[in-house]
């Protein structure tokens, strides 16, 4: 089977563009027919630039987190209610707004009447449904508490949002704090700085150590103003590229891993991932060796993914999990204790759970910590700044008149 990308008109004579899967090109066009839809175009592998072009902007209306969350919720409320799994797809299409994400429920309702599972369905949207969530409803469906599964996942991701959203507010303050100290820095340094240099011509050696700094600082920025600006639009590029690209950003977040100082920020909430999604694998009765599969999965850090892969290849050779996990030096010791208790009581699955709601109120507790230290740090920092400036011109003001007196 392969993907084949088509551009169509709807039974509503409107253009529309996607995806489906097909032996070949006739085996594709027969089954846009049997929708009800007239191929324009069809190309295997790849959208051509009419698609493309065809394809809705997506810089506002690309479906996020917040439309999963709330898909998860409704499909919970309804199935709970008795509804069949089939209408409770047709009442969340009418109630979809964000055209995107209304395509995207589209085709797992398709992929749900050809006979697929609901996880099965997901598993094809990885960008929206995430292993965990894949893994949680797979579970789920094989142990028939669906709805009860959903309701979980939907109360989890409430409150990860909800965390999010008041990190963002939090982190508006100190973003702002730090725009101002650049800017206060640039804007002193290019045009407020120069003005006072004629002032001191003929009396640089008189001056105070502190203004000859500031004033040759200040002339080299201004002189080389070109460069410094290619150099921070280069660094802005560089990080998008990282961003975007996943074998730049998998190198950066290794180096960034190893740094003593941010290692624990950025590890830290893959290894929640891993255990919490072990957890939920082991509790609904995946076997240990296909839930460890999955829930490296979840795992973004490449050398942290390689060192899991490694234990879960003792755990297949007979170790127990919490000898294998023992061996990983940034394992936090508390799951791992967890993960023991487990072991021995025959309830993993609820042990890595609970390790996993720990680890992050504990994640939670430090990062608010931290934005609380940052948001006066930075004041100092500013206040700083425009001290060491301004008081190196007064400085260097006095000991013009004390030459001159």
């Amino acid at each position: 089977m392969k993907n084949f990308y088509y551009r169509v008109l709807d039974k509503e004579g409107e253009i529309e563009t996607g995806v489906l899967e097909s032996p070949d090109v006739s085996s594709a066009s027969a089954e846009l027919y049997r929708k009800g839809m007239i191929p324009l175009e069809i190309s295997a592998g790849k959208r051509t630039l009419k698609m493309m072009l065809n394809e809705p902007v997506t810089l506002f209306s690309k479906p996020g987190q917040r439309e999963v969350f709330a898909f998860l919720r409704d499909l919970s409320r309804l199935l709970r209610a008795g509804l069949a799994i089939d209408d409770s797809f047709k009442l969340l299409l009418d109630m979809q707004e964000n055209e995107l994400f209304l395509r995207v429920l589209v085709d797992m309702r398709e992929r749900l009447r050809r006979g697929e599972s609901l996880a099965a369905a997901m598993a094809e949207q990885r960008e929206l449904f995430p292993i965990q969530i894949v893994a949680s409803v797979q579970a789920g469906e094989q142990s028939g508490t669906l709805s009860d599964t959903l309701d979980s996942i939907s109360s989890a991701m409430e409150r990860a949002l909800t965390f999010r959203d008041k990190l963002r507010s939090a982190l508006i303050y100190p973003t702002i704090l730090l725009l101002m100290v650049v800017g206060t820095f640039v804007l002193v340094m290019t045009f407020v700085l120069p003005q006072f240099a004629p002032l001191f011509v003929g009396n640089e050696d008189k001056l105070p150590y502190v203004t000859r700094m500031v004033m040759s600082m200040a002339a080299g920025f201004s002189a080389n103003l070109w460069l410094i600006t290619a150099l921070f639009l280069a660094f802005v590029a560089s990080m998008l590229w990282i961003k975007f690209d996943p074998k730049a950003n998998a190198a950066a977040m290794m180096q960034i891993a190893r740094m003593p100082v941010l290692k624990d920020w950025f590890v830290t909430p893959d290894v929640i991932r891993f255990i919490r999604t072990l957890g939920v694998c082991c509790k609904s009765g995946i076997a240990l060796d296909k839930g460890l599969a999955m829930a490296i999965e979840a795992v973004n850090i490449t050398h942290i993914s390689e060192e899991l892969v490694q234990a879960r290849a003792m755990v297949r050779r007979g170790s127990l999990l919490s000898v294998s996990l023992c061996e990983l030096a940034w394992f936090p010791s508390l799951a791992l204790q967890f993960t023991r208790v487990g072991e021995q009581s025959g309830n993993l699955g609820g042990m890595l759970e609970e390790a996993a709601t720990l680890l992050v109120q504990d994640y939670e507790a430090r990062l608010e910590k931290a934005l609380e230290i940052l948001s006066p740090v930075l004041t100092l920092v500013m206040g700083g700044i425009v001290a060491l400036l301004v008081g190196s011109v007064l400085l260097g003001i006095m000991s013009i008149n004390d030459v001159a007196v």
